[in-house]
């Protein structure tokens, strides 16, 4: 078994170790990904945990991650990083060579609909895209260049 390097949070409240002692880290991702319903797992989080924590005694949590929510209707898909100032900022992740305008026209729903939010029709994702950009983002702790990245206002 590898190092854990990496950890994920379900529903953003139980976060525990990626582990590779059933499958791959990638095929791990791509297994719980896949488990997305919309009411009893729908929202999965990955950031990378600092250099040198034992991830045995504690789970920290990171100023940068990718996240994702919905369901086999449709995944919503965001990052958020820190620039070098210091300055966080919040991502809507779009398919690679699309570029809305306007406001965001669909709906995408999770916890059995409880809540959702607004995207536009090129940051809906399938589940099997949400697996592939979560594994981008575990491997190179950032997206591929060529997606599209929409920065969401502080609320």
């Amino acid at each position: 078994m590898t190092t854990p390097t990496h950890i994920i949070q379900e529903n953003g409240s139980s976060r525990f170790p990626l582990i590779d002692n059933l499958r791959s880290f990638e095929e791990q991702i791509r297994f719980t990904v896949a488990q997305m319903d919309g009411s009893s797992f729908w929202a999965l989080s990955l950031w990378r945990a600092p250099e040198g924590a034992n991830l045995r005694a504690s789970l920290p949590r990171s100023e940068d991650y990718i996240q994702c929510a919905g369901d086999a209707g449709g995944v919503t898909i965001e990052v958020r990083s820190t620039d070098a100032t210091g300055t966080a900022h919040h991502y809507t992740v779009g398919k690679p060579g699309t570029h809305a305008t306007g406001e965001p026209t669909e709906t995408i729903r999770w916890d059995s609909g409880r809540r959702g939010t607004q995207v536009h029709t090129n940051e809906v994702f399938t589940i099997d895209e949400a697996a592939e950009l979560v594994i981008a983002y575990y491997r190179d702790d950032r997206l591929p260049a060529e997606y599209t990245l929409r920065e969401l206002r502080a609320v």
